[in-house]
């Protein structure tokens, strides 16, 4: 694999082990004086108002990107990363069909064939129809990019009364996503900093509604039965980095790494794209198989 020292499969779909961020993390959860705030028996704290007012606010800081119709989505909540999100709108909607692109997070399939709930991947929104609900991820998991026909598809899916859930877990390392959220059908929109700050055991993510619902993440945010510790660190990364931080770094190092591998470029820094028959081991369904170049980018970065 060229000349890099990392010789090792580049499947999954990883934050950048950037040497800054993981000293300064390390350096705060072992110096802060704010963790006797983190032992509150009856879980009453400001760590998770803190943590949403940060976070709703750090997404509004980009320059590279651009998510119109934010304020339509107005009630946060703090969630263990995307995953409690996703299971919230799966159990909200057991009765419908589900519908996930291809190529998106495999945990909707695994979460559904627990629920013996009915779904199914598809390839473009005209497979959508009436009675069903859907989760896409935007950037999209398997291109690194905005969704096929992702506009048409909130259209059509808003036409057909049609709950959908957009999960943008990848903003935070990408550039031109450029995206209005604010059609009918999205109920929510939920984001992650797992992927892109070395916090992913932090579980540190928010979820945003267009309406208030009363189900057990509500309720758990409402009497303070939420993660503190994901709280403290999500809200010191995104003080101490911005939302373009990452991509801003890595961009020229990623371009490097996928001219290197003959690799096509994607708007999230960590993805590169590959038409080769040996990376096929790694395809998750579409034309090309994305590859992770997280640990390239650091060793490519430091060279540059």
């Amino acid at each position: 694999m060229s000349d890099y020292k990392y010789s090792g499969p580049l499947n999954g779909g990883y934050a950048i082990q950037d040497p800054q961020i993981t000293w300064e993390i390390r350096d705060f959860c072992e110096s802060t004086y704010e963790w006797h705030d983190f032992f509150a028996a009856d879980g009453v704290t400001d760590h998770r108002e803190k943590f949403l007012t940060t976070f709703n606010r750090w997404i509004r800081k980009s320059k590279l990107n651009v998510l119109k119709g934010l304020d339509a989505f107005p009630y946060a909540t703090q969630t263990n990363g995307t995953s409690e999100a996703f299971q919230m709108f799966l159990q909200r909607h057991n009765k419908k069909h589900f519908k996930f692109f291809r190529g998106d997070f495999m945990m909707h399939k695994v979460a559904s064939n627990n629920m013996d709930a009915k779904w199914e991947w598809i390839y473009n929104y005209g497979q959508i129809t009436k009675g069903d609900a859907v989760i896409v991820s935007c950037p999209f998991s398997d291109t690194g990019t905005i969704p096929y026909e992702f506009n048409m598809m909130l259209e059509w899916c808003s036409e057909n009364y049609v709950p959908v859930l957009v999960d943008m877990a990848y903003f935070g390392m990408c550039y031109g996503i450029n995206v209005n959220l604010d059609y009918p059908c999205v109920e929510e929109v939920t984001f992650s900093l797992g992927k892109t700050f070395p916090i992913i055991g932090a579980r540190a993510g928010m979820r945003l509604q267009r309406k208030e619902v009363d189900d057990a993440v509500f309720f758990a945010n409402q009497h303070g039965i939420v993660n503190n510790f994901g709280a403290m660190i999500g809200e010191h990364a995104m003080n101490c980095w911005g939302p373009d931080y990452i991509a801003e770094k890595y961009m020229k190092a990623q371009l490097i790494v996928c001219n290197k591998l003959e690799l096509k470029p994607t708007n999230c820094v960590i993805f590169g794209l590959s038409n080769k028959v040996d990376d096929m081991k790694f395809n998750r369904g579409n034309d090309l198989t994305r590859l992770c170049i997280s640990k390239l980018l650091v060793e490519e970065n430091e060279r540059t």
